[in-house]
């Protein structure tokens, strides 16, 4: 399998010098492949597209509604959001190229904010503008705040999640929004606006959008929740349950009340592992035997704590999800689960003690320690 970085590779960057070419007879198309792929291989997935912006910067138009235009009539003729298939084409941008294309529309606009906002709307249905519109948040928040609610009843989802997905104040590899990280209620109501979109795309944004809130300010959060489980539907439920993992993984008491998750009532919780040494890039296999005590059925939320060695011999504690039960007057289960250490390139591991942890409810009701080398 390929490394995810290669989303940016010399095809790519090739035809999209092509593709700019043939709209912008002063673009120099092989001075821009001699930037955007300098040193290449050497580079990770946020310095390509770095690259790739700078050589746009370097070769585009310096006008920048010339440069918009450019764009524009470069873009993909499909609006379907397409990431994932054929990418790049001679028939026009889509997928990761627009990153940098969004990047640059974000970030050289000038004084013409509004002509960038209406590109990255355009760009947005071919991949996604959520990185380059923050650009324009930080700079106009008031001024954008007024277009893009208008952009909550758009016809194309890829819009209408662009709205939410955003505007996230702790969007992952982009940038910040402090002044929606202090002020939580600035975005609400574009949440209270798609919260019941037809898209699940845009309803998954909306969670993600509310747990960032959530890690700030979880009363909040969860003040919004509340108002939002009245009446709510199959697909609301959903969403409020994605936007709570965070607050029902730390146990929060309010979240987990929000669901009736109360203290377990077990007569049996017994951790067993499958080997107490595993080789590095190996798997842990563990079994938990579990006996209700309870005279009514109980709701549990089961999530397991790894806590991973790190290099200066610390154990630092993460929670991964395991899954939703209801457990019958005193039922018995047994249940397994395999977790995997092989490399990835968001977590190092290291050698050494670790130690495993299973919670319930938000409690800890049972732990066993194992050591990988």
């Amino acid at each position: 399998m390929e490394p995810f970085k290669e989303v940016f590779h010399r095809r790519a960057i090739q035809c999209l010098g092509r593709i700019l070419s043939a709209r912008e007879p002063s673009f120099d198309g092989k001075r821009f492949e001699s930037l955007a792929m300098k040193n290449l291989s050497s580079l990770e997935l946020k310095q390509r597209c770095d690259q790739i912006y700078r050589a746009l910067c370097a070769t585009l138009p310096q006008d920048f509604p010339r440069a918009a235009e450019v764009i524009r009539a470069s873009l993909h003729p499909s609006c379907d959001g397409n990431a994932h298939k054929l990418g790049v084409t001679e028939e026009g941008v889509q997928g990761w190229m627009i990153m940098p294309l969004a990047e640059y529309a974000g970030r050289e606009c000038g004084e013409h904010w509004a002509l960038s906002l209406d590109l990255l709307k355009e760009m947005t249905m071919r991949f996604t503008s959520e990185f380059g519109i923050r650009h324009l948040w930080l700079a106009r928040p008031r001024e954008v705040m007024k277009v893009v609610a208008t952009w909550t009843k758009h016809e194309n989802e890829h819009v209408r999640r662009l709205v939410s997905e955003g505007a996230r104040p702790r969007l992952p590899w982009g940038k910040q929004l402090p002044g929606f990280i202090e002020d939580p209620h600035a975005t609400l109501p574009l949440l209270e606006a798609l919260r019941d979109d037809v898209s699940a795309y845009v309803r998954k944004s909306v969670a993600n959008h509310l747990n960032d809130i959530s890690r700030d300010h979880p009363l909040v959060a969860l003040d919004v929740a509340r108002r939002w489980q009245a009446d709510a539907s199959e697909h609301r439920q959903r969403l409020l349950r994605h936007a709570m993992r965070n607050l029902l993984k730390q146990g929060h008491p309010e979240a987990l009340a929000l669901y009736e998750l109360t203290t377990p009532r077990l007569k049996l919780a017994k951790l067993s592992l499958g080997a107490h040494e595993l080789p590095m890039g190996g798997s842990l296999t563990f079994s938990l035997h579990l006996q209700s005590n309870a005279r009514t059925p109980q709701a549990l939320r089961l999530d397991y704590v790894l806590h991973h060695q790190k290099a200066n011999g610390r154990l630092t504690p993460k929670v991964f999800r395991w899954k939703d039960l209801t457990l019958a007057p005193g039922e018995g289960l047994r249940l397994e689960k395999t977790h995997s250490f092989r490399p990835i390139t968001t977590r190092v591991y290291h050698q050494g003690r670790h130690r495993l942890e299973i919670k319930i409810n938000g409690a800890i009701i049972a732990a066993a320690d194992f050591t990988l080398r």
